[in-house]
């Protein structure tokens, strides 16, 4: 049997808009994502019988939630699915070991779960379909979570829709200076599902106290919006693409931030707290927990990550150039 192994790179938000809920229930998204230099390792290996097992070690991290996730549900053997869907591979071969080295804290919207996905899907392809085109990875990648196409791409995306549309913002093997970053991981928990339950909880709230209900529900695709002023995007793409973090920090931004931070509060104290201790800007990835700083070089953030103390998790990262759709790994410039 075939083994292949990736490392999957964790993801922070730069931007991230709610441009509406859907027709189908999911929101529409905007956001401008990039790889950091905080990854897990997933090692794939093929089976003679059609049987998917998965197994993930936590290193620094606490994995017993993931631990009694059943099988059906954990992201990576949701990977092995779709990709097995896609080559029509049934029965005898068809089964797949993996084993994760997770390093990502669960629910601390870093996309750890994803990233997990997206190497199994990266290891597949390796072993199962070299020839399989970009976009049919992509579509594989689009039915296991919302930021798996992403992840798949690697490098500086933009990710629209509700995450299956997805577009570099540099040319392939164009390396833009990485950015480095004050990563805080406050230790606790933040459900996905919980926040967007809120964040529609609210607007429908303020929605039915407006003095005329016919006029105050707006259209499915601005319902929800929770978007920044016109251009920001695009001009926080245009300081990713120029690696200036100075400008980047002007353009943060993330639709859930509000929200989160009335769910657990202590999010805008760390926010705060990075801010006070030098950070360039600070914002909230994902739908949290976890919440960054960008600093102005590596020596700023590690004068930051020392300033804020020993009490919580924090570390000093970098973005990185591409994801894991590069078999050789993260790269560290």
């Amino acid at each position: 049997m075939a083994t292949a192994t990736i490392d999957a790179p964790a993801k922070i938000n730069l931007t991230l808009e709610i441009l509406g809920t859907r027709p189908d229930g999911y929101h529409e998204l905007r956001s401008v994502v990039m790889p950091v230099s905080l990854h897990e390792t997933v090692t794939v290996s093929t089976r003679a019988d059609d049987r998917i097992t998965c197994e993930t070690r936590g290193e620094g991290v606490d994995v017993s939630e993931l631990e009694a996730l059943p099988l059906e549900r954990q992201l990576a053997a949701k990977a092995v699915r779709a990709m097995r869907r896609r080559l029509g591979r049934t029965g005898p071969g068809s089964g797949v070991d993996v084993r994760v080295a997770k390093r990502v804290p669960i629910g601390a919207g870093m996309g750890g779960g994803s990233a997990d996905a997206a190497g199994v899907l990266a290891c597949l392809r390796a072993l199962w379909a070299p020839e399989m085109p970009e976009e049919e990875l992509l579509a594989a990648g689009a039915e296991c979570g919302s930021d798996v196409p992403a992840m798949l791409l690697g490098g500086a995306v933009l990710m629209e829709g509700r995450g299956e549309r997805v577009s570099r913002l540099l040319a392939p093997g164009v390396h833009p200076t990485p950015m480095w970053l004050v990563a805080v991981f406050p230790g606790y928990h933040v459900s996905t599902k919980a926040v967007y339950d809120a964040l529609d909880g609210s607007q429908d709230a303020g929605r039915r106290t407006q003095d005329d209900p016919a006029t105050c529900d707006p259209e499915p695709a601005t319902r929800g919006a929770l978007t920044t002023a016109p251009g920001v995007c695009e001009n926080c793409a245009r300081s990713v693409r120029n690696g200036d973090a100075r400008a980047c920090a002007q353009s943060l931004f993330n639709g859930l931030q509000e929200t989160v931070s009335r769910l657990h509060p202590s999010t805008e104290r760390f926010c705060l707290a990075l801010g006070r201790a030098g950070a360039l800007g600070a914002l909230l990835t994902g739908s949290g927990s976890a919440v960054y700083g960008l600093a102005g070089s590596r020596e700023e953030a590690e004068a930051i990550r020392r300033s804020l103390g020993g009490a919580v998790r924090c570390e000093v990262l970098q973005t990185l150039p591409d994801g894991v759709m590069a078999a050789h790994g993260p790269l560290v410039p």
